[in-house]
């Protein structure tokens, strides 16, 4: 879901550089059309959320084709690090309505084994790796192992990152599915921390850089192909959800703070406080990475060329 806020805040960003006297006037549309659950996220106590499983339970076991379903929600549920986590993202994302989890889930477990997403930890990696559109995915992941509360990092050189070329090189299908193998990259190793910590992790960290962009040449981009970039990334929304726990954008041109004061209103407190916007490095992302030389080993994972190198 949270990597919507950072699409939505390029295409606000893109209208405050592209059209100045129109920009806070679409504002508000940019953010409502960026994703179906960037406001709804909510909370339940524990009776509640006890009463919510079990009725998403029942309504799982009353769809039709659940029987050729139901292994597949054991694989994404072990995915996501086992136990209810997996549930509580699609009720918590969804106004916590039993029935609308229980459509949505289905969706995601056809999704996913129409996307190659059931494949062992190796094989999917090695999917990931081996996709035409990784040398152009200036992204890489840092393991919750190297984090001290095992949130894995997922870091990104925006000023690598060629949009137009990108979406000109691939057709949207081809680039939809890397993307979908890139955020289970991501839920493999929340799932992998959790384990290996025996508590669910919140989430993953995601941390995207802006230094040496070009911030014209970018947001243009970002504005031109507006419908393409928000069908790719709402499988985000659809098929990840609650995935994310904090968005830091860092090296931030002064601009974006300025939008993201008008943005911020149109979201929950709870979307407000899962993003950070930064001129340089915050130190709260400093301390909850471990220190000054995990940010560095973070920032080496790109390249300067643009290559994810871990």
């Amino acid at each position: 879901m949270f990597r919507f806020l950072l699409l939505a805040l390029c295409l606000a960003l893109a209208a405050a550089f592209t059209a100045p006297a129109s920009a806070l006037r679409g504002l508000r549309s940019s953010i409502v059309m960026s994703g179906p659950n960037s406001n709804c996220d909510s909370e339940l106590d524990d009776s509640e959320e006890a009463t919510a499983l079990a009725a998403l339970v029942q309504s799982l076991r009353r769809l039709a084709d659940w029987a050729s379903l139901e292994p597949a929600w054991r694989q994404f549920r072990h995915a996501r690090g086992g136990g209810d986590a997996c549930a509580l993202a699609y009720l918590r994302t969804g106004g916590n309505d039993p029935e609308a989890a229980a459509v949505r889930i289905a969706d995601t477990l056809s999704f996913r084994q129409a996307n190659g997403l059931v494949a062992d930890d190796a094989e999917l990696w090695r999917a990931v790796e081996e996709h035409p559109a990784r040398d152009r995915w200036p992204f890489a992941y840092l393991p919750g192992s190297e984090v001290p509360d095992g949130s894995p990092v997922c870091y990104a050189r925006l000023s690598q990152l060629q949009v137009a070329a990108t979406l000109a090189a691939f057709d949207e299908e081809e680039l939809m599915h890397f993307v979908a193998l890139w955020f289970e990259g991501a839920q493999r190793l929340l799932g992998d921390s959790s384990r290996r910590r025996g508590d669910p992790v919140r989430g993953t960290y995601d941390v995207y850089d802006c230094a040496d962009l070009s911030a014209w040449s970018f947001l243009s981009e970002v504005r031109a192909h507006r419908p393409a970039i928000k069908r790719i990334f709402a499988i985000g929304s659809e098929h990840f959800p609650d995935l994310l726990y904090k968005c830091y954008v860092l090296n931030a041109p002064t601009v974006a703070a300025l939008v993201w004061r008008c943005v911020a209103p149109f979201m929950s407190e709870q979307a407000q406080a899962k993003v950070c916007i930064s001129r340089g490095v915050p130190p709260e992302l400093a301390e909850a990475l471990g220190g000054e030389a995990a940010v560095r080993r973070m920032v080496a994972l790109v390249s300067e060329e643009g290559e994810g190198v871990a």
